[in-house]
């Protein structure tokens, strides 16, 4: 991701709790972004920035999604707390993000306002603790920076919301979203645009697009992982449907070929595909921030931590924690071209103990769909894989297998051992190198897979524990 520093970003120190500025009209020379003017193909950060990319519904996410140009609305959560103020918190508890416990609702504002968000423990990199913020807090600082969507979680949040939207004028610049389609209605009749959320498979059955179409809503937001023929049937409506948890660009070009015209991501700048800005030569792994794309197979907003995407444990190196578990997470920020050179370092800091799990490159991969060890018919690509014995393999992943292409016995692996690895790429050939003692290599002529995405990591299963890899040094030439 952006450096912090780099976007001019601050976060409110921890040791004081965030007070609420007095609402006051602001004046401004420039025009305030418009919801009218949603481009027709629109990009929503997920809690204010992405969740991949800072730590959710906190003014440091909220200043990124500002100064982010692939975001074009702002997403964030919105509850009502004890004393009737609104806070700005996803889950109904404060346990995951803050250092606190119990029921969002069972805050009043000064409380929840010195609660502290503890993102260096559940987000990692370089993120700092900060508070939770106010409804009305995000609205002061944010409102006519960028097109704001709350997503109030109750109907009392949604009555809450609207009053204070309505009453700054902000109904043109700030939507709303809510799985209730009453509430979504609401919000209409006070002129507030609003999109309906569905969730599943159980909720579609009820708000089909001819039950939202005769409320008069007109816009929906569909889980992305329904099946593509329900997604489908919104669009054929004439509904504008977005479709949430789209983390992938397998999957936004899939979702953009049924009509879908809304992307609701973790990672807008990924996602949306724009490789000027997320490309990378070399690796970001020094500035211990997430970057574009960084993400692994299981990874989502609530579980973010070292089993989903790995850690930093210094600069220049990318940890992947010692498990039973397989973690080979996608670099996206490395587009890797038709031909080229790639170079990087791969530290045993922990064994496991079984020999036979390895750490692994893949690459080349025509798909960023989640690795997985097991055949999938959705990639394919390389697999370079160093077991603890030293061996070195090269694999070839096909629809349906994998074929073994070449192999050579490399010295052993030891605790601490760093083992420097080169992938060369040609049009005809795959070469993999270790050159950290005496050189030993490996070419396969094969010419089937040329695509542009990298994953690094490791391989363990329940009751096979693999061991803990730390990577850096990572060039693409």
């Amino acid at each position: 991701m952006l450096s912090l520093a780099a976007v001019g970003l601050t976060v409110v120190g921890s040791a004081t709790a965030v007070q609420a500025a007095p609402f006051s009209p602001q004046r401004s020379t420039t025009r305030s972004p418009r919801l009218a003017d949603l481009p027709q193909r629109f990009f929503i950060a997920h809690r204010n920035a992405g969740a991949f990319l800072a730590p959710e519904n906190t003014e440091q996410a909220l200043k990124a999604g500002v100064a982010d140009p692939d975001a074009d609305l702002l997403e964030f959560d919105v509850q009502v707390l004890k004393d009737g103020v609104g806070g700005v918190m996803h889950d109904p508890t404060v346990d995951r993000v803050t250092t606190g416990t119990g029921n969002v609702a069972d805050y009043d504002s000064v409380a929840f306002q010195k609660l502290v968000i503890d993102a260096p423990s559940w987000f990692g990199g370089k993120a700092t603790t900060t508070h939770p913020l106010l409804f009305t807090q995000v609205l002061n600082e944010f409102a006519g920076k960028k097109r704001l969507l709350a997503h109030p979680k109750t109907t009392e949040a949604m009555r809450l919301v609207i009053d204070e939207l309505t009453r700054r004028n902000l109904t043109g610049t700030v939507m709303v979203q809510t799985f209730s389609r009453s509430d979504a209605v609401l919000a209409e009749q006070a002129g507030i645009t609003a999109q309906v959320i569905v969730g599943g498979a159980q909720q579609a059955t009820i708000d089909t697009p001819e039950a939202i179409k005769a409320d008069g809503l007109k816009r929906v937001s569909v889980w992305s992982a329904l099946p593509d023929s329900l997604i489908a049937s919104y669009v054929k409506a004439g509904l504008t449907v977005a479709c949430y948890d789209v983390n992938r660009q397998y999957r936004r070009d899939e979702l953009y070929r049924l009509g879908v015209q809304g992307i609701d991501t973790n990672d807008p700048p990924y996602v949306r595909g724009d490789v000027a800005r997320y490309r990378r030569t070399r690796d970001p792994f020094t500035t211990q921030n997430w970057w574009y794309g960084q993400i692994s197979q299981s990874q989502y907003p609530e579980a973010l931590g070292p089993r989903q995407r790995g850690r930093f444990i210094a600069p220049g190196w990318w940890h992947v924690n010692l498990g039973d578990y397989p973690l080979l997470a996608l670099q996206g920020w490395a587009v890797l071209p038709k031909s080229y050179t790639l170079r990087l370092k791969m530290r045993w800091d922990s064994l496991g103990t079984d020999k036979s799990r390895w750490g692994g490159v893949y690459f080349s991969a025509v798909r960023d769909s989640a690795f997985t060890s097991a055949d999938s018919p959705l990639n394919g690509g390389y697999l370079a894989v160093l077991r603890r014995d030293g061996t070195l393999i090269l694999y070839r992943k096909d629809a349906g297998h994998t074929t073994r292409l070449k192999s050579v016995k490399t010295p052993v692996l030891k605790k601490g051992t760093t083992a420097t690895l080169r992938i060369s790429v040609t049009k005809s050939s795959v070469t993999v190198v270790r050159y950290d003692g005496p050189d030993k290599s490996i070419t396969a002529k094969d010419s089937r897979y040329r695509g542009r995405y990298l994953y690094l990591g490791r391989y363990a299963s329940t009751g096979h524990q693999g061991p803990g890899l730390s990577f850096g040094g990572v060039s693409i030439g």
